[in-house]
């Protein structure tokens, strides 16, 4: 019986892992997705702040807030992927980080998405980009990466947001600067 409970288990295991991966290269397909792989491999730091929500965690949210809040878990089924990294130390070499960011940056303008922000000023280095769809009406994807002195921040949200979206999140929130964004 132990054995059957085992091969059971293997078979079970076996039958997740491959779903599992497919989910995970199908978003690396999604046009709001970003590969910061190369970033976090130079921090060479365990991240202090490490956020990944998936679709089957977000879709649980989403029906956990549903009766309180129907906008905001409109603006969350969307999503398909939330991920937050944040690494502090004192040993991130912010001008080597810096350099990928750029790197990056120029691979996100090749592609097509739209920077929104971008700071240099003395060793911080900001850049926030959106990729918009062909007819701009939704957002794919955001990606935030920020390099300072002793912090790395780097943030990927996949899915397609509208600006409407947007303006829902920012009423719930009382961000007045989010609740009139036009997406053009």
């Amino acid at each position: 019986m132990k054995m059957l409970k085992k091969i059971a288990a293997v078979v079970f295991i076996a039958g997740i892992v491959p779903i599992s991966m497919a989910a995970d290269s199908d978003i690396q397909d999604h046009p709001g997705y970003v590969d910061f792989s190369t970033l976090r491999a130079i921090t060479s730091a365990e991240p202090s702040v490490e956020i990944s929500l998936k679709a089957p965690l977000l879709n649980m949210v989403t029906n956990l807030i549903r009766n309180e809040d129907e906008e905001a878990a409109d603006f969350i089924s969307k999503l398909m992927r939330v991920t937050v990294n944040v690494f502090e130390s004192e040993n991130i070499d912010v001008d080597e980080i810096s350099a990928s960011m750029s790197n990056i940056a120029d691979d996100l303008d090749n592609q097509g998405w739209e920077r929104v922000v971008r700071i240099r000023e003395d060793s911080d280095h900001v850049d926030i980009y959106f990729r918009l769809s062909e007819d701009s009406e939704v957002i794919h994807g955001i990606a935030l990466m920020v390099a300072e002195p002793g912090e790395t921040v780097l943030v990927n949200i996949v899915g397609d947001i509208s600006a409407d979206d947007i303006s829902a999140v920012g009423r719930r929130f009382d961000i007045d600067e989010l609740v009139d964004i036009e997406v053009d």
